[in-house]
C-alpha cells in the first residue's frame, strides 16, 4: 500500500525514523557533516527520495562494516558493493557458527549411538562452545538524565560526541546512546524505585566520567565556545596528563585529558 509520505517519491524524516530505527538526531548529525542532503518541501519539512535514501543506506552499511564515522564516504562506494560486503560479512558470521554446531552435532550423534565421544572430539565441543566462564567484552557507562533527549542532544552538539540511537515510546524518549571513543554511554531515565535520579534532584554530582582525547586543549576551546559549563581549566597534573573538567547540563561531571608523555 502507498503511504501518503511517498505519493510524490518522497518520505518524511518522521518516516525514515519509523521505519528504520534511526534517531532524528542521528539523521541531522549525517546532514551536518554533508553526507545525506535531503530535499525541502515549501514548509521546510526535510524530503527524502531515492537519491538521499540511497546515500543514506550508504552511510549505514559502511557505519555496520565498522567504519568509522570520520571516514564515511558514501561517494567512494557504490550500492552493490556495500551489499556484497555486508553479504561476506554476515556470512563469515553464519560459516562460523556452523563449523560449532557441527561439532555439537557429532558430540551428540555419538552420545545418542552410546559411544564415547573421542579426545578430539570433545576438545572441538570445547573450543566450539567459547569461555566457560562469562567475560566481560565491552564497558558501557550509564548516567541518568531527566530529559533525556536535551541530554542526547547536547553531548553531540557540546561535547562533540558522535549520535548513537534515541528509543521513544509513547512519544516519550526512553533511552540513549552516544559513543565515546571505544565506549558507549547510555542515557537512562530517572527511576526513583532504584534510586536513579538525575543530579538536578541534589545538586551534587553523582557520576563523573574521563575521557582521553587527542588534544585536550582544542576539545577546550571546542566546549567553551558551545557554552559549556567549565569547572576547572586544562592543567598539568602531577600524574602525567593535562586535563580539564566541565558539568554537563544537568550535573554530571566530565573530565578529558591527554597524556602528556605522548607530546614528549
Amino acid at each position: 500500500m502507498t503511504s501518503p509520505d511517498d505519493l510524490d517519491g518522497t518520505v518524511t524524516i518522521g518516516e525514515v525514523v519509523r521505519r528504520t530505527g534511526l534517531s532524528e538526531r542521528a539523521l541531522r548529525y549525517y546532514e551536518e557533516l554533508g553526507l545525506v542532503a535531503p530535499a525541502r518541501d515549501a514548509g521546510g519539512r526535510r524530503r527524502y527520495d531515492r537519491a538521499a535514501l540511497d546515500r543514506l543506506t550508504r552511510v549505514r552499511l559502511l557505519r555496520a562494516l565498522a567504519t568509522p564515522v570520520a571516514e564515511v564516504d558514501p561517494d567512494a562506494h557504490d550500492l552493490a558493493a556495500l551489499t556484497r560486503r555486508h553479504l561476506a560479512s554476515l556470512d563469515d558470521g553464519l560459516s562460523d557458527l556452523a563449523r560449532r554446531r557441527e561439532r555439537v552435532r557429532a558430540v551428540e550423534d555419538r552420545l545418542l549411538a552410546g559411544t564415547e565421544p573421542s579426545d578430539a572430539s570433545l576438545l572441538d565441543l570445547l573450543e566450539g562452545l567459547g569461555a566457560a566462564e562469562p567475560t566481560a567484552v565491552r564497558r558501557i557507562t550509564l548516567l541518568v538524565y531527566r530529559d533525556l533527549a536535551a541530554a542526547h542532544a547536547w553531548l553531540v552538539d557540546v561535547l562533540g560526541l558522535d549520535p548513537g540511537e534515541l528509543t521513544w515510546v509513547d512519544g516519550q524518549p526512553v533511552h540513549g546512546v552516544v559513543h565515546v571513543g571505544d565506549g558507549q554511554v547510555w542515557l537512562h531515565r530517572e527511576a526513583p524505585e532504584h534510586r536513579m535520579v538525575s543530579p538536578v534532584v541534589h545538586g551534587t554530582v553523582t557520576a563523573s566520567l574521563a575521557v582521553e582525547v587527542d588534544d585536550v586543549d582544542a576539545h577546550h576551546a571546542r566546549t567553551l565556545a558551545a557554552g559549556a559549563r567549565v569547572v576547572a581549566a586544562p592543567v598539568d597534573q602531577v600524574y602525567g596528563l593535562r586535563e580539564y573538567s566541565l558539568l554537563d547540563l544537568e550535573g554530571h561531571l566530565w573530565s578529558f585529558q591527554q597524556d602528556l608523555a605522548g607530546d614528549a
